[in-house]
Order: C-alpha cells, then sequence, then structure tokens
C-alpha cells in the first residue's frame, strides 16, 4: 500500500540581466556584464485550498521583473529622482531610467544575493503549507549559487 508521504513542486526559468560586483580586489567582474541566468525552484509542501502547493504564476512574475534589467544593490543608489536612479560604486556613476533596474535589498548583487533575494520573495506569497523553499541560480553552465528557507 502506498501513500503520499512528500509533496514538491519544480520550476525552471531563464532570464537576462548585468549586473557588476563590488569587491576588495581586482577582477573582471568589476565592469558591467551580463548573464543568461537560470533559475531552478523547487518547494515543498502541502496542497492548499486551490490544490497547489505554490503558484507557479508568482514565479514567472518575479522572473518578469528581473528579466533584462541591470540589477544593482540598495547600498550603491545615491539618489532616485525623476523616474531616475543615480548608482555609485566602482568609480562609476550611472544614471538609469528607473524601470531598467532592479534595486536588490542585499550588499551585492552575486549569484547568491540574487538566490537569497527570489528565495525571499517566493516566501512572501508561501501560503502556511509551504514548507521548504530551494532557489538555485545558474550564472553559467558551470557554475550556481543555492539557498534553501525552512519553516
Amino acid at each position: 500500500m502506498f501513500r503520499v508521504v512528500e509533496r514538491k513542486i519544480g520550476w525552471h526559468k531563464d532570464f537576462d540581466s548585468s549586473h557588476f560586483l563590488a569587491l576588495p580586489y581586482d577582477s573582471k567582474c568589476l565592469r558591467i556584464h551580463g548573464h543568461t541566468y537560470n533559475v531552478d525552484v523547487e518547494i515543498w509542501g502541502d496542497i492548499n485550498e486551490n490544490g497547489m502547493i505554490f503558484d507557479f504564476n508568482h514565479l514567472s512574475k518575479l522572473i518578469k521583473l528581473l528579466d533584462h534589467r541591470i540589477l544593482v544593490s540598495e547600498d550603491w543608489v545615491v539618489e532616485k529622482r525623476g523616474g531616475r536612479v543615480v548608482v555609485e560604486k566602482n568609480g562609476k556613476r550611472l544614471e538609469l531610467p528607473g524601470e531598467e533596474v532592479v534595486v536588490l535589498n542585499k550588499p551585492n548583487v552575486t549569484a547568491e544575493y540574487i538566490a537569497e533575494w527570489f528565495a525571499e520573495r517566493i516566501a512572501e506569497k508561501a501560503g502556511d503549507n509551504v514548507k521548504k523553499i530551494l532557489v538555485k541560480v545558474w550564472e553559467d553552465p558551470r557554475s550556481y549559487a543555492q539557498v534553501v528557507l525552512e519553516r
């Protein structure tokens, strides 16, 4: 006799964004560059009143927020005015249209922090039925960062 012992959903999507890093050493990643990121999400939980663990549409909306944008740390934003965002870091001063920027509430824009940001946005939409969230952000085919949130 079989019984359900665990329920999990999985989801995969890619998006294109640019960023740069703040590092205390010389690196090519200090320059503005882009990636085709791949995001893998796994969410464990019980089925809710709608027959779901989590709505895939929420995940798609998150990707749309990040796709074809420049990602920056909130620590680097020196001014917001007239629909523009001014960023200063690594000797750069960028004035960008607000709709082209995603300001992450993280101190840097590494794959590790992007994964954490993504997981936190999922957690904000998660019902009480969700028990565990795993997010893996692939920066390229060889390199990823992973974060797991649990209740």
